[in-house]
């Protein structure tokens, strides 16, 4: 497919057209590192208003996304290093299509570039890190969720806890933080979204009005 026609595909916003007749590479090499970006970010919340009987088009949208991100990650290396978020962000977008290694590996290259790393990384790296093929212990990941909730008693954080709780045999405590997390998610205390800067302006406002903001 030509790029007018990629373009054209674009405009109209007909990301399943995009998916199945084109290819990423092609899309990274006509568009700059934030248009690109764009694209991705329109590609991922196109994936989640699909219905549920289109999920393997919502699957191979997210997929095309993280092929996307990673041609993007070599070709624009310079921008993509400038923001943590973008290493992040496709680590968490690799763990919606089941590339679990992939995912792993790209969170905790962000995790490893901050020195005070924030809730939202720090949870996000729990979860990419806590099957049994990874190399987080049980010790790593106890202590990395309660540096978690240090940060800020959040919806997720709590979620976390309990969860911590139960593997633990804390039934009482599991019943306290199940109770705080419901209490949050009730008024909106939510931990923010690894979102990359470069796509900071499409975040959708909507979120900030139930409690959930943009991580800085």
């Amino acid at each position: 497919m030509n790029i007018s026609s990629i373009e054209d595909l674009i405009a109209r916003k007909d990301w399943k057209s995009l998916v199945k007749n084109s290819l990423p590479v092609t899309v990274a090499v006509s568009y700059s590192f934030s248009e690109a970006m764009h694209i991705v970010d329109c590609l991922i919340k196109a994936s989640s208003e699909l219905p549920y009987e289109e999920g393997i088009i919502a699957d191979l949208m997210r997929d095309y996304a993280v092929n996307l991100m990673i041609i993007l990650r070599e070709k624009f290396s310079k921008e993509w290093q400038k923001d943590w978020k973008n290493e992040a962000f496709l680590g968490v977008i690799c763990s919606f299509v089941f590339r679990d290694e992939e995912a792993f590996k790209h969170i905790k290259n962000a995790y490893e570039q901050l020195e005070e790393p924030p809730q939202s990384l720090i949870l996000a790296y729990i979860s990419a890190g806590s099957r049994p093929e990874f190399p987080l212990s049980k010790q790593e990941i106890a202590e990395l969720s309660n540096k978690a909730i240090k940060k800020k008693e959040t919806y997720e954080a709590a979620l976390r806890m309990a969860f911590l709780a139960y593997e633990e045999g804390d039934l009482k405590s599991v019943e306290y933080w199940n109770q705080k997390a419901e209490e949050f998610k009730r008024t909106g205390i939510h931990t923010p979204i690894i979102t990359p800067n470069v796509i900071k302006s499409s975040f959708d406002t909507k979120c900030e009005e139930q409690g959930y903001y943009f991580e800085e």
